[in-house]
């Protein structure tokens, strides 16, 4: 085990107590300062962890700044994604970051000119680059076992905000707070998963975005709400080695708790991996004296995928981080770059070039 690390995280809510468990599996992992701006939050999580008084921090700079805090890892809604980057940057503190990069194109830009000036340790949490059977996928891609990439399918679906789950009006559905819909949130994943495993490039795209339940009740009043964001999307890709992406992803797929996947269609064969089971990759190739196909399960070991809680550590004790597979900031940019051409590409109700929208 090498030396203890002390690490702040930003932001309380579900997702980071994900995050500080598996923080607590990394040999040296010590958790000092907490922000969020939930009293009830940080007296919870605060005493959870041990974490004094005097660490548990209302304001993000304040946490940033603190000398005892090696290393930041934030997971907050998308309004403050971008504060925390450039605080971070501003501070030279290595960062642990959700996605999506930012909540919008204009903010990823100021992102990306400052950290040119003002670079740090940066790791962006595309999470599914890091299981198992994804991993097995890219390399089996860049293997070249399936040859050349004729088409894709990519899905991400879940069923959550279905209207016979009456959820309410969250922060995933404000607009001034999250920017996109299923789009940024679940969308993001698919858009960094596809360049990821092929290796290639969109070049440009068509696109449409849905509100399929308009308006949602007040946790607190019942009262309804307008939704202006989508909670379905869908959008057809061209990427750069002439292959074609389908994608779709929505939160009113009933029967589909956290359904992400891709299906790669080549001229070997087919291969499909889901987060349904992260440890198997099904392969269909044809048979030798080509009477038919032969469909495998492949079995992969755990410890084929990336523990990117693991390799933060790393980065903070100044180890070389074991792959260069953990998405950086440029992924971050690149992704809310295509995010924008969805975007566009909906409105308009045209074809997008990337390249035209990057100039």
């Amino acid at each position: 085990m090498g030396r203890e690390v002390s690490i702040g995280i930003i932001g309380l809510g579900g997702m980071s107590r994900f995050h500080i468990q598996k923080l607590g599996e990394v040999p040296g992992a010590r958790i000092v300062a907490l922000c969020d701006v939930s009293p009830q939050a940080l007296e919870e999580v605060g005493a959870q962890l041990e974490v004094s008084e005097e660490k548990r921090y209302s304001s993000i700079e304040s946490l940033i700044n603190d000398p005892a805090v090696e290393g930041i890892v934030s997971v907050t809604p998308n309004d403050s994604h971008a504060a925390v980057l450039l605080a971070c940057m501003e501070a030279g503190k290595p960062l642990f970051a959700e996605k999506p990069l930012t909540r919008t194109l204009e903010e990823a830009a100021e992102v990306l000119a400052f950290y040119r000036t003002h670079p740090i340790p940066l790791m962006i949490n595309f999470s599914y680059r890091n299981g198992p059977a994804f991993q097995f996928a890219r390399q089996f891609v860049a293997d070249g076992k399936l040859g050349r990439i004729n088409h894709l399918f990519v899905q991400y679906m879940q069923d959550w905000g279905s209207t016979v789950k009456k959820t309410p009006f969250l922060w995933r559905f404000d607009e001034a707070i999250t920017g996109t819909g299923v789009l940024g949130d679940l969308g993001s994943h698919m858009i960094d998963i596809s360049e990821y495993l092929t290796g290639s490039r969109m070049s440009e795209l068509q696109a449409m975005l849905r509100t399929i339940v308009p308006e949602r009740a007040h946790p607190q009043t019942g009262e309804p709400i307008p939704v202006k964001v989508d909670d379905f999307a869908c959008f057809n890709v061209r990427f750069e080695d002439g292959a074609v992406g389908v994608f779709q992803t929505s939160r009113n797929a009933l029967g589909c708790g956290n359904q992400h996947e891709v299906t790669l269609y080549g001229e070997a064969g087919t291969l499909h991996v889901s987060t349904l089971n992260d440890r198997q990759a099904v392969w269909t190739y044809p048979k030798e004296d080509g009477s038919g196909t032969i469909t495998e399960t492949i079995e992969v070991a755990e410890e084929k995928g990336i523990n990117p809680w693991r390799e933060f550590v790393g980065l903070l004790r100044g180890e070389q981080v074991a792959t260069p597979q953990i998405a950086v900031l440029e992924d971050g940019y690149r992704n809310q770059l295509l995010l924008e051409a969805v975007v566009q590409a909906h409105h308009k109700g045209a074809v997008i070039s990337v390249k035209d929208l990057q100039a």
